[in-house]
């Protein structure tokens, strides 16, 4: 796969017991373009991957752009 990018975030707050990662990949493989994300529990393997395809790549970017606003929302911090 080519990376075009990617991200890693946590969320830590003591108070409410929550301490999670999100990790997220963009690029292309044989099929086209690919955004792959991961997310759990710090320490844990977390839920299986979750693959999306797109057409293009400007699609591609438009959802990794929307869901790392959408995490760092939910109070996430890139790593």
């Amino acid at each position: 796969m080519i990376l075009h990018r990617k991200a890693y975030l946590e969320c830590v707050i003591p108070k409410k017991n929550r301490n999670a990662f999100y990790h997220l990949v963009a690029g292309r493989d044989l099929f086209g373009y690919v955004l792959i994300r991961q997310w759990g529990r710090i320490g844990t393997k977390g839920h299986p991957e979750l693959t999306v395809r797109f057409l293009s790549q400007e699609e591609m970017m438009r959802e990794f752009d929307r869901v790392i606003n959408k995490r760092l929302r939910h109070q996430y911090k890139l790593s």
